[in-house]
């Protein structure tokens, strides 16, 4: 009888609970909801091929008149064009960093020079020499942080110009 009874009130409490009642709501809910497709290989098809989607995407693309002749056009002048911008940006970039290394050199001497030197006006000239140097230094960094953008500029240029990569190597 205990035990019967005891069934009884937890069937009692359980069908008063507000867990099952959570329950039966999500269970409706689900239900009504939607179900979603997944989208596989087999549903999308055949893809078009590359010819047509480079057609598409270069009528996209701005047109530019960079003032090319026929000649330009040409793969292999065109070819001798990316490589002759890069090695000029390779060479200038080169002539700034030796430059930068004269400069560097001369203001370490004048900094010597101005702690050695006893004499007032000797040591005013030699600073002034060195607050040039420094400024021409730094002038020079400038230049050369421009020089290595371009060069990363002209190598994404090529890249969006669809320029093979070995040609810029």
């Amino acid at each position: 009888m205990r035990i019967l009874g005891l069934f009884l009130l937890v069937g009692f409490l359980l069908s008063q609970s507000p867990l099952v009642e959570l329950s039966k709501k999500e269970k409706e809910r689900r239900r009504r909801i939607k179900t979603t497709k997944v989208i596989t290989n087999a549903d999308l098809g055949k893809a078009p091929r590359p010819s047509v989607i480079t057609k598409r995407a270069k009528s996209f693309l701005p047109r530019v008149s960079g003032g090319e002749s026929e000649g330009e056009k040409s793969p292999k002048k065109k070819r001798e064009w990316w490589i002759s911008r890069k090695r000029k940006l390779e060479e200038k970039i080169a002539s700034l960093k030796r430059k930068i290394q004269e400069l560097q050199q001369k203001v370490n001497s004048l900094s010597t020079n101005f702690l050695i030197e006893q004499r007032p006006i000797a040591q005013q000239k030699v600073k002034s020499a060195l607050e040039k140097a420094k400024g021409q230094l730094e002038a020079a960094k400038r230049e050369l942080a421009q020089a290595k953008k371009a060069l990363d500029k002209l190598y994404e240029e090529a890249r969006k110009a669809g320029i093979p990569p070995g040609w810029l190597r």
